[in-house]
């Protein structure tokens, strides 16, 4: 038997001691979710500011309220601006009454309930924004074909009929809402789907 061969039987033969007791285990656990519920937090804060800063920064941004008005869609924008600050401030709230819960954590049990609470709340937060931002977009769509002329133009190239006119307009939309959808779909998973998955993760690992 070589000297190669020696090493390799040794090192199986090896016993290793380290072992981490129930406790420790938890406050491992602990210590992983406070940090991804942490994480989770800071960049709703930084969405947050990030929405609140993107008129200023955006050239022209006030004057698409104009064209908003212009396609009779004024205050419908106004309300959805809004909703978006009242529904990012909320859950923004949420995250950090769960990292609060989390980082207090005394039992198995409030951990694990506090990790699964933390994941509905990315959960819903992600669909809330989706969803909103889609029926937003859907709606200017169908105004912007219906009263924009450019668009309605755009779409009457070629096809004098309304049905095609409408077949046309319903491709559209559904084409730029897929784009859109992709879009945020893996803007969302850059910035929570690895704390989301994290979480998921860590309940298993309590559960084992």
């Amino acid at each position: 038997m070589n000297k190669l061969d020696a090493l390799k039987k040794e090192w199986k033969n090896q016993k290793f001691d380290l072992q981490l007791s129930k406790d420790e285990l938890h406050q491992l656990t602990q210590k992983k979710s406070v940090s991804s519920i942490k994480w989770i937090f800071i960049f709703s804060c930084f969405e947050f500011f990030a929405y609140l800063l993107f008129p200023f920064f955006i050239p022209d941004y006030f004057d698409a309220f104009e064209y908003y008005r212009s396609i009779h869609l004024y205050h419908f924008s106004i309300l959805v601006n809004a909703l978006g600050y009242v529904i990012l401030s909320y859950f923004m709230i949420q995250f950090y009454l769960n990292y609060r819960k989390i980082k207090t954590s005394n039992s198995i049990a409030f951990l694990i309930e506090s990790i699964i609470a933390s994941r509905k709340s990315v959960n819903k937060y992600v669909i809330y924004n989706i969803s909103l931002f889609l029926v937003f977009i859907i709606v200017v769509l169908i105004n912007a074909f219906r009263y924009d002329e450019n668009y309605i133009e755009l779409i009457n190239i070629g096809n004098s009929s309304s049905e095609g006119s409408i077949v046309k307009m319903v491709i559209a939309i559904i084409m730029i809402m897929i784009i859109i959808l992709t879009l945020l779909l893996v803007f969302y998973y850059i910035i929570y789907g690895r704390y989301f998955y994290r979480l998921k993760k860590l309940i298993k690992e309590l559960e084992a």
